[in-house]
């Protein structure tokens, strides 16, 4: 019998004999104690478990904003995450093009509309804030067609981290936060180009009484 299994072997080609010990690896490898060892218990994975053992189960919704944005353990609450050192890159830090192009069909879209004596720019997620950058850049080259319009720059983001960096892009300056804790902004100020920006936690905050507004998420 052995003798026999030695041909058989001797027959198996090159790729299938590889096959072999890759499935004995991984089979041992899928054991339980090398599970433990590779995937440990992070402190987001056992606040999940605590969630869920005391609540019951949550809905993808729920998961994903304590995953992404947990005031003490959150992905992108105390990290600066993008760019070429971070986890992934947008596409406002690939090229200004993007920005600028965007910023030429906001004035567009307010020309078409009746050129309001307002202009609301609202951004979600704003990153670094690059996107809003190259968009105030066209508006400063085109100041003069925006002359008698009242704009003005609303970021929404729940990163602490990202909205200082947001603070520096944008006015050169950092801000420090507003001292009413109750107030829907958290932190204001004017960018290098004159224009009043603030910062909120929440879409719904930002002041519905604009006529015109541009809103974007940062891709």
């Amino acid at each position: 019998m052995s003798v026999l299994l030695k041909a058989r072997a001797r027959l198996l080609l090159p790729a299938q004999r590889a096959v072999i010990p890759f499935l004995w690896k991984v089979k041992y490898f899928s054991s339980g104690k090398e599970s433990a060892e590779s995937n440990p218990v992070t402190p987001m994975l056992r606040h999940l478990t605590y969630k869920i053992k005391a609540t019951g189960p949550i809905t993808v919704a729920e998961y994903m904003k304590e995953v992404l944005t947990n005031p003490a353990k959150g992905y992108y609450v105390y990290q600066d995450m993008i760019g070429e050192r971070g986890d992934f890159i947008t596409s406002p830090e690939i090229s200004q093009i993007f920005g600028e192009l965007l910023g030429i069909w906001c004035i567009s879209e307010w020309m078409a509309t009746g050129k309001s004596s307002t202009f609301q720019l609202v951004e979600l997620g704003p990153g670094r804030g690059t996107l809003t950058g190259d968009i105030l850049r066209v508006f400063s080259q085109l100041g003069s067609v925006l002359k008698n319009c009242d704009i003005s720059v609303h970021l929404v983001e729940v990163s602490q981290k990202l909205s200082e960096i947001q603070a520096l892009t944008l006015t050169d300056k950092t801000i420090a936060l507003e001292r009413d804790a109750e107030s829907p902004v958290y932190m204001k100020g004017i960018t290098e180009s004159g224009i009043p920006i603030s910062w909120y936690r929440n879409l719904q905050d930002v002041p519905q009484d604009i006529i015109f507004v541009s809103c974007f998420l940062n891709l």
